[in-house]
């Protein structure tokens, strides 16, 4: 009797049943263990390290020019710096994303976890729910906000590029629907395939399409990729670039597109979820 004293009862709604309980489990996973450090340390070497100060050495050396040429051109530069830090970061975080999400149903069913924990009060539209909260906001504590206030900081300081807080605020929010995006795409390929090779590679190959852009017609004014890269891969027209500099919106379709198509992922993964055996 004294040990059922600690057991508490949960209460949930039928559909999210258990989905506290398995939240606070899969956010252990991201904060009860080094994870998280390792994942800042990664990110931190990969968005702020040495090769991207290179590379934004390089921009300024070839737009400033001659000292009359700088003077001229120096917010072009600085503006440029600051593009080239919002789309690197946006398209190589996105495949950190992809990389971390490949393993949510797959080792699941390798190890037979899914079936452990679906034997447990947990709903199946909780156990895709409370994964796909835990690791959004893994993905935005370690790989974004960080090396996002470390940019903020190298830019305001080290470059002396002014930005105001609210419009880097609005890039960074762009380039978090950016990773929501090929996070619930990759969720959702985790629960129509069974081996590794598709939900990893559709993804990866999807976003190293950005180049194509114009292959996709009008469609492509909705997908992702102009949130963060602008008409034939510019970054100086990306709407979180226009969002850094405080210039208003041109158009709200790569923002409604890519919230959309997300939303289809999630329902199409929770469909699919619904009726896997295990």
């Amino acid at each position: 009797m004294a040990s059922n004293l600690a057991l508490t009862a949960v209460k949930d709604r039928r559909m999210l049943n258990g989905f506290g309980n398995y939240f606070r489990m899969n956010s252990f996973k991201w904060w009860g263990t080094s994870h998280w450090l390792k994942q800042f340390v990664i990110w931190f070497l990969i968005v702020n390290g040495p090769w991207v100060a290179s590379i934004i050495v390089k921009i300024i050396a070839s737009l400033a020019g001659d000292a009359q040429q700088t003077q001229a051109t120096g917010g072009d530069s600085a503006g440029q710096v600051l593009m080239m830090f919002f789309a690197m970061g946006a398209l190589f975080t996105a495949i950190g994303v992809v990389v971390q999400a490949q393993n949510a149903f797959i080792q699941g069913r390798e190890s037979g976890t899914i079936a452990w924990v679906l034997s447990k009060p947990v709903s199946r539209p909780a156990f895709i729910l409370a994964k796909l909260a835990a690791d959004s906001l893994g993905i935005l504590a370690t790989m974004l906000l960080p090396q996002g206030a470390v940019g903020y900081l190298i830019c305001r300081f080290v470059l002396g590029i002014q930005v105001s807080i609210p419009g880097y605020l609005a890039g960074m929010s762009l380039v978090f629907l950016h990773q929501l995006f090929f996070l619930g795409l990759t969720f959702m390929l985790g629960t129509l395939f069974r081996s590794r090779g598709p939900v990893l590679g559709i993804p990866l190959a999807f976003l190293f399409t950005y180049n194509m852009q114009q292959a996709w017609g009008a469609v492509g004014k909705f997908l992702p990729w102009n949130l963060v890269l602008g008409p034939a891969s510019s970054i100086n027209d990306s709407l979180a670039a226009l969002a850094v500099d405080g210039q208003p919106l041109p158009t709200v379709a790569p923002i409604i597109g890519t919230a959309v198509l997300t939303l289809v992922f999630l329902l199409v993964a929770l469909w699919r979820f619904s009726r896997e055996e295990f």
